[in-house]
């Protein structure tokens, strides 16, 4: 996973969260995004063991 990434999640999750909390979104919206994280995450093939040493 890029560096930014992470920072673009961490603000995705507290949209949606404020959001939910404006009742503009249900419940579940809010747990549905931070369960995404971990899938993300592997979707991306983050690889802490493979990265190049500088």
């Amino acid at each position: 996973m890029k560096a930014i990434a992470p920072v673009l999640w961490g603000a995705a999750i507290i949209i949606v969260a404020l959001l939910n909390i404006a009742d503009v979104l249900p419940d579940w919206a809010t747990i549905a995004a931070i369960l995404t994280l971990p899938f993300l995450a592997v979707a991306t093939g983050t690889r802490c063991s493979l990265r190049k040493s500088s």
